[in-house]
C-alpha cells in the first residue's frame, strides 16, 4: 500500500485529469462533476467497507470542510 501522502497525490493528479476530461466550461460544471465523483467514491465505499463506515467516513470528512479553516480557499482554474 502506498503512503497517504503517496495516494493523496495520486488522487489530486487523476481528479485533475477527471475535470478535465469532463470538458468543463463552468465553476458550476466542475462543482457537479466533482460531486459525481464523490457521489460514486462514496457509493464503492459502502460495497468495501460496508454502508455504516462509508457513510461515518463521508460524514468526517463533511465536518472537516465545514470547519472554518476552509473558508481561507479561494476559487481558481487548475490549468
Amino acid at each position: 500500500m502506498i503512503s497517504s501522502t503517496e495516494a493523496e497525490a495520486l488522487a489530486k493528479q487523476h481528479i485533475q485529469a477527471y475535470v478535465n476530461a469532463c470538458g468543463c466550461n463552468t465553476v458550476e460544471d466542475v462543482g457537479n462533476v466533482l460531486m459525481k465523483l464523490v457521489s460514486l467514491a462514496g457509493i464503492t465505499m459502502c460495497a468495501t467497507v460496508g454502508q455504516a463506515d462509508a457513510v461515518a467516513r463521508l460524514e468526517g470528512t463533511t465536518r472537516h470542510i465545514a470547519n472554518r479553516q476552509f473558508s481561507t480557499w479561494r476559487m481558481e482554474r487548475a490549468n
